[in-house]
């Protein structure tokens, strides 16, 4: 009699092939659904929140990291705005020349630590169309303890990008967080745009004395150790225009490292970094006295030039990119 192995091994096959197409058209729909909405705007020029929020997304807003990271990886362009939150804040794509118009992305990140540059550096460096990067520096990097969960050290190999933009896709985060009563209603005044800035309004007094609070806690001696990173993201940054800053540094921030005896570990920190770029030939640009006589008090507010001890305003942003290159305008 003829084996009826075949035939066993054949039934099998119809029902796995079912199932499997089953599975795969199930998460076609559910990433097309994910895509289609775009909750931290990874995909879509106009995702339709956009359009109900103007800009503003409190998903954005208090996962700024998986945000900006994922919009490095999809974002079209030339030149990539590196740093801390007073990038995404001071800097804005729109101001620099009309030669990179369009062509500029903020990949700006909340809470950077230095030992994280590297990595942001291979995600910048990942995008073929890149050709120039600007790196702000500044001295929370080189000294904060603690902070939020650091960026997947994964994220500087091809397959943990590519894992990260499925998540995008297909994530149970990005599932559950497609939905407009996700995106609306945050609490942080302001709002985003498509090329990774945040615009954000004056705060009033009693935020920016909660933020000078908040300096006052967080404000930690340099950490040398930390230097290492920047020939690590030199390196991966390698043949491409890279320039290096110092961010610019409030005169209330200088008080409370006045207050908190840290003067000099700001200046050996300054020292230190400009010994580095001489040591690889790179430029540097030390601009933390830009801004510095520009008035500025925690207990009044915002001014036009600082939102708040830390962050500057995109009107001392367009003095940072005429320092480095991003624009010949004056005011």
């Amino acid at each position: 009699m003829p084996s009826s192995e075949p035939a066993r091994a054949t039934g099998w096959r119809v029902p796995l092939a079912v199932a499997g197409a089953i599975v795969l058209a199930s998460l076609a729909i559910v990433a097309a659904r994910t895509v289609w909405f775009d909750a931290y705007w990874t995909f879509r020029r106009e995702p339709p929140w956009l359009a109900a929020t103007g800009g503003a997304n409190r998903l954005i807003d208090r996962q700024t990291r998986r945000a900006k990271v994922q919009q490095a990886l999809t974002r079209d362009y030339e030149t990539a705005l590196v740093g801390s939150s007073t990038v995404y804040h001071g800097l804005d794509p729109a101001d620099v020349d009309a030669a990179a118009a369009g062509r500029a992305f903020n990949a700006g990140i909340s809470a950077l630590s230095a030992e994280e540059l590297p990595i942001v550096a291979a995600i910048v460096a990942s995008r073929s169309g890149v050709r120039r990067v600007v790196v702000g520096l500044d001295y929370y990097m080189f000294a904060r303890v603690g902070g939020p969960r650091p960026l997947d050290p994964a994220l500087a190999t091809p397959l943990g990008r590519l894992n990260d933009i499925l998540g995008a896709a297909i994530g149970l985060y990005a599932v559950r967080d497609s939905r407009l009563d996700a995106v609306a209603g945050g609490d942080d005044p302001g709002r985003w745009t498509y090329d990774g800035f945040r615009v954000t309004p004056p705060l009033p007094p009693a935020l920016t004395r909660q933020n000078d609070a908040v300096r006052r806690r967080t404000t930690s001696p340099y950490r040398p150790d930390r230097l290492a990173a920047i020939g690590t993201l030199l390196d991966r940054l390698r043949g491409r225009d890279v320039v290096l800053y110092l961010s610019p540094v409030s005169a209330a921030q200088r008080r409370v490292m006045a207050d908190l005896g840290l003067l000099d570990d700001f200046a050996r920190w300054r020292a230190d970094l400009a010994a580095l770029a001489r040591g690889r030939g790179q430029r540097l640009l030390d601009l933390t006295e830009l801004g510095a006589a520009d008035p500025f008090d925690p207990a009044t507010g915002s001014t036009a030039t600082w939102i708040d001890n830390l962050h500057y305003t995109p009107v001392l942003g367009r003095a940072v990119l005429r320092a480095v290159g991003l624009r010949a305008r004056a005011e």
